[in-house]
């Protein structure tokens, strides 16, 4: 559902299709950075004192549970927990 009018639909894809290449590229990286770090302070903001493993394996689950198979997302959340557990245990930042 939108309640944008089509016109100004196709006038905002026509500004951004004018800006050149790399600045819709810098654009979108930058959202994407933003949409993250919301993502990582909600959980932070449910969870306080959310260890640093914790914190992106729960980012994991929320941002990829409808893209991955249940069986391979329990791996890699092993995986990120335990990489971070090495990394608090010796002093390593992340």
């Amino acid at each position: 559902m939108t309640d944008t009018p089509d016109y100004i639909s196709k006038k905002q894809l026509e500004i951004w299709l004018a800006k050149p290449v790399a600045e819709r590229f810098r654009l979108a990286c930058e959202a994407i950075d933003e949409v993250n770090a919301q993502t990582e302070q909600r959980i932070r903001n449910h969870h306080p004192g959310i260890s640093e493993g914790d914190l992106r394996a729960e980012f994991i689950r929320q941002n990829y549970k409808d893209q991955l198979d249940p069986a391979y997302m329990e791996d890699i959340i092993k995986w990120v927990k335990e990489k971070y557990k090495d990394k608090a245990e010796h002093n390593i930042p992340s």
